[in-house]
């Protein structure tokens, strides 16, 4: 296998881990919303969570910054995932959730207005 496609492999296996960090679901369905959300055939997207094809440089740099990972890292898979913040830069609030916290806070972009309302006076939550 030549080095390029070799790359190009596990940048399917990191896309994934990626998109675990955000609200596009794993299973059968990534394909699809991983298409949708970046306007893109549903073949395109499925090449890349494949590891057959890579985005091209505009449109990684838009997953990283989406997915919250460092782009050397999701393009080439060196350095750490998640880059600690730079001078001057904030730490993204999600990166200190836990497990639980990330899960309800997906479950919750889920719910209708109307539920969300609800759930929020139940909770007691002021805007």
């Amino acid at each position: 296998m030549s080095p390029r496609a070799s790359a190009s492999r596990h940048f399917g296996q990191r896309l994934q881990q990626a998109l675990d960090r955000t609200a596009i679901p794993p299973g059968r369905q990534r394909t699809t919303a991983l298409a949708n959300h970046y306007a893109v055939a549903r073949e395109t997207a499925r090449l890349w969570l494949a590891g057959r094809a890579m985005p091209e440089i505009r449109r990684l740099i838009e997953i990283a910054d989406d997915c919250r990972v460092s782009l050397d890292w999701l393009a080439t898979g060196r350095g750490p995932m998640v880059a600690p913040p730079g001078v001057g830069e904030r730490a993204h609030s999600y990166d200190v959730l836990s497990v639980d916290e990330k899960a309800l806070l997906q479950a919750t972009r889920k719910l209708s207005l109307r539920r969300r309302q609800g759930l929020m006076a139940l909770l007691d939550v002021r805007d």
